[in-house]
C-alpha cells in the first residue's frame, strides 16, 4: 500500500486515498483506511475524522471536470481505467513534495504550470525558472545569467527592459511568464507572473513581488500576479490565499486545464519517467 506521510491530515489522507486508489485501480472501505491510517499513527481515528476525509472526498469528486473516482458511504472506487499522468504527478508532489530520487520535481511542476496556464489564458507561456536555462554557462555569474533571464522575457513580450534583480534575490519569486499576445506583438497586454512551487509550506511561500518587477520591465500595463501548486486548497483558505498569492492554479485548476493532456509529447515522456522512478521509490 501506498505510504501515508502525515496520518494527521485530513486533507493529505484525501490526497493518499486519491493515488491509492488511482494506483491499485481497486476500491477502498473506510474500514481498510481507517486500519492504514491506525498501523502509522499508533491508535485507531475517530469515525468523525474518517468521515471528515469523505467529505473532502466528495468535495473534490464535484470540483474535477472529469469523474476519476466515485465517493459511496462506506468506501470509494477508481472511475478510470488509466493513469493521466498530469493528474497522478500532481497527486505524488502533494504528498510527498521534492522527496525521493526522482530528478528535479519543482522543475517538472513548473513545467506542467506553464501548459495549465497556456491553456488558461490562450495564450502563451514560458518558464522562467532558476537557475535551470538551456543558455547557462557554468562560468557565467549569476548576476549576468539572471539580467539574461529577464532581458529575454522582456523581447519575448515585446516590454521594456530595465534592471535586472540583484543575484542574491535569484528569480525574485517568479517562475512562470503567461501573456495573452497581440497580432502586432506589441506591449500592453495581459501579463500573469506565476510562482510555483511543490513544498509543504507553500502557505508560508511569499507571493511574486509585483512591486519589484515593475522595476524590472516597464510594462505597457502592469502583471497580475499568481500562484500554482499541486495540492488542492482548502475552502476555509482559499480565499485569503487568493488575496495574497493572487490567481489561484491548484490541482483541481492544473488537471481540468490539461484534461487532454499536455501537448508537448517529449515532456510528457519525461513526466511518465519520473512517475515511474517516484512510485519504485515508495516500494522501496
Amino acid at each position: 500500500m501506498i505510504e501515508i506521510p502525515n496520518p494527521d491530515s485530513p486533507t493529505g489522507l484525501a490526497d493518499w486515498v486519491e493515488l491509492s486508489i488511482l494506483v491499485s485501480s481497486n476500491s477502498l472501505s473506510k474500514a481498510a483506511a481507517a486500519s492504514a491510517i491506525e498501523g502509522v499513527a499508533g491508535e485507531e481515528p475517530s469515525e468523525a475524522f474518517i468521515a471528515g476525509i469523505w467529505r473532502e472526498l466528495e468535495r473534490r469528486q464535484r470540483l474535477y471536470s472529469r469523474s476519476f473516482f466515485r465517493v459511496e458511504d462506506r468506501f470509494i472506487e477508481p472511475e478510470i481505467d488509466h493513469q493521466p499522468p498530469e493528474y497522478l504527478a500532481c497527486l505524488l508532489l502533494s504528498l510527498y513534495g521534492g522527496q525521493g530520487r526522482a530528478h528535479r520535481p519543482a522543475k517538472l511542476f513548473e513545467r506542467l504550470s506553464r501548459e495549465a496556464i497556456s491553456c488558461y489564458l490562450s495564450g502563451q507561456a514560458v518558464v522562467f525558472g532558476w537557475p535551470s536555462d538551456p543558455d547557462d554557462s557554468p562560468n557565467e555569474e549569476e548576476e549576468s545569467r539572471i539580467k539574461r533571464k529577464v532581458r529575454r522575457v522582456a523581447e519575448v513580450l515585446g516590454e521594456r527592459f530595465c534592471e535586472s534583480p540583484p543575484a542574491r534575490f535569484n528569480d525574485r519569486g517568479l517562475d512562470v511568464v503567461g501573456w495573452i499576445p497581440f497580432v502586432d506583438r506589441r506591449s500592453s497586454q495581459i501579463v500573469v507572473l506565476i510562482q510555483s512551487t511543490v513544498g509543504q509550506n507553500w502557505k508560508d511561500k511569499l507571493p511574486v513581488p509585483l512591486d519589484a518587477w515593475r522595476q524590472y520591465v516597464h510594462w505597457g500595463c502592469s502583471p497580475v500576479k499568481a500562484f500554482a501548486v499541486p495540492r488542492v486548497v482548502n475552502d476555509y483558505e482559499w480565499h485569503e490565499a487568493s488575496v495574497d498569492k493572487g490567481i489561484l492554479f491548484d490541482r483541481v485548476r492544473i488537471v481540468n486545464l490539461l484534461s487532454d493532456g499536455v501537448q508537448d509529447m517529449a515532456f510528457r515522456q519525461e513526466l511518465n519517467a519520473w512517475i515511474e522512478q517516484r512510485l519504485a521509490d515508495l516500494e522501496d
